[in-house]
């Protein structure tokens, strides 16, 4: 006789019948470094979501300018303290030394250096004081020197005064590099030759020298006209025009010298002297001196 074989269901304590009995895979016991694992992963993953909303605060403080408002506030107090650590060690502003000066006057160079009395010394910037010297007019070239504890030493060369430089109905002193100097108290300049002419200044120089060349006629310039850029016309002080050559302005100078010296032609009545030819000189006489010479002419 067939036997019947009772499976009976664990969960419920009652039989089944017809069914193939199923082995259940024995359930595996967890090892203690899977369940550290498991831990590091969850606190890895808070840290990195913890992390994301710091970033996205500090993100907005940012955008919100929060954080620059705090860090120049105690950047500002980190600064005031120092400098109350540094006075009380002494080092302070006593002292500032100037060279060079002439033309400039004390006060301007001091107000240039910005400098006070009992201020940190090392809170003074050199280089920031030589730059404001360097816009002062007659300043050519400047040093300035910190030395501790207490000594700030200035030292500033001028500009030299060149000509008188008249533009635009107005006039300005210029040095040998064609810089404007000053537009104030010129009275005092007023035996300079006087240059006109847009491109002037930076041409003043090379037909100053070469006009000093002949000191005594040099004595007669009052004033010389830049034309075209090319050449000068020189006005004299007994109102005679001269008018130069482009090339070899020199030559032609010199040899109006030799004529003044030899001929004594200024006291003629003649209004204007043309050099521009090489191998001649041309006078034109003055309105009374020609209209006496075609009289004289029309009565012979």
């Amino acid at each position: 006789m067939r036997a019947l074989r009772h499976i009976f269901n664990r969960s419920e304590g009652n039989p089944v019948k017809g069914k193939t009995p199923q082995r259940r895979r024995a359930k595996r016991a967890r090892s203690p470094n899977w369940y550290l694992r498991k831990r590091l992963g969850l606190v890895l993953l808070l840290s990195a979501v913890g992390l994301t909303g710091l970033v996205a605060g500090a993100w907005q403080l940012k955008q919100s300018g929060v954080v620059q408002g705090l860090a120049a506030a105690a950047y500002m107090d980190l600064m005031r303290w120092s400098e109350r650590q540094i006075v009380r060690a002494g080092l302070t502003v006593q002292h500032v030394f100037v060279t060079g000066r002439g033309e400039t006057s004390k006060g301007q160079v001091l107000r240039a250096v910005g400098v006070r009395s009992g201020q940190s010394i090392l809170a003074f910037d050199p280089d920031q004081a030589r730059q404001r010297l360097l816009n002062l007019g007659w300043v050519k070239t400047a040093r300035v020197e910190r030395r501790l504890p207490d000594t700030i030493v200035v030292r500033i060369s001028e500009r030299k005064a060149l000509a008188l430089w008249q533009h635009k109905g107005r006039h300005v002193l210029i040095d040998h590099g064609g810089k404007v100097i000053t537009r104030k108290n010129l009275a005092r300049f007023a035996h300079l030759p006087v240059v006109v002419g847009k491109d002037a200044p930076l041409a003043a120089a090379a037909l100053i020298e070469m006009l000093s060349r002949k000191p005594t006629l040099f004595a007669q310039v009052q004033a010389a006209v830049r034309i075209g850029a090319r050449r000068w016309d020189v006005r004299l002080k007994n109102g005679i025009k001269v008018h130069l050559p482009e090339d070899d302005p020199f030559s032609a100078w010199h040899r109006l010298a030799e004529l003044v010296a030899e001929h004594r032609i200024f006291e003629r009545d003649v209004a204007a002297i043309d050099l521009r030819l090489p191998d001649r000189l041309v006078l034109r006489l003055t309105p009374e001196a020609a209209a006496k010479k075609n009289k004289a002419g029309k009565d012979t």
